[in-house]
């Protein structure tokens, strides 16, 4: 007599798939926190930064790197910024806060920028990543304005329509030298002081 042991391979559904991988990957760095500063900049030819920080905890210890990518409002240029255990600004490896610069020159597209993703990676190669979606819902920002001082619907913001301001002037050129009088006026006015 004898014996047959047979076994059959039977593939995971994906929802069984995804618990294995959660179980699996819960070490995984966990993203608790993300900032950026300022929420909107404006670009008038020199490039400015924006201060990005992360709060990463992690139980090994062992962050290997934080990346964060922004696309432009057409999704035709992207900005990454990256930060590992050099970047770290307080707290430990196990738990603490990151922070990186991303450079955004007058070439950049001018508009909302959107998070793509934030993603943490241990030296085990676990990662932990939130898309724009999951970061809006936690609180996160995900958006960054964009403006350039070129852009035709910024220097409309900036400067009213001649017709709004009727009686003001009489003819396109008095308008501009009356405009540039305003300007000055409130922008160049010397401090009063009195002892």
């Amino acid at each position: 007599m004898s014996l047959m042991i047979g076994s059959i391979f039977v593939p995971l559904t994906a929802a069984q798939s995804m618990q294995l991988n959660d179980s699996v990957s819960s070490s995984s760095p966990q993203i608790c926190g993300f900032n950026l500063s300022p929420e909107e900049l404006i670009l008038d030819g020199a490039p400015l930064e924006v201060i990005l920080q992360a709060h990463v905890a992690d139980d090994d210890g062992d962050v290997e790197l934080i990346e964060v990518v922004f696309s432009s409002p057409t999704r035709s240029q992207f900005k990454r910024a990256l930060m590992n255990q050099t970047n770290l600004v307080s707290g430990d490896f196990r738990n603490g806060l990151y922070s990186a610069c991303m450079d955004f020159s007058p070439s950049c597209e001018a508009g909302s920028w959107t998070l793509d993703y934030l993603m943490a990676c241990d030296g085990a190669g676990e990662c932990r990543r939130i898309d724009a979606v999951l970061a809006e819902k936690l609180g996160y920002p995900v958006k960054l304005q964009i403006s350039n001082i070129s852009d035709p619907d910024f220097i409309n913001d900036i400067f009213p329509d001649p017709n709004e301001l009727r009686g003001w002037a009489d003819s396109e050129n008095r308008f501009s030298a009356q405009k540039k009088i305003i300007i000055n006026s409130i922008f160049n006015r010397p401090a009063i002081c009195w002892p």
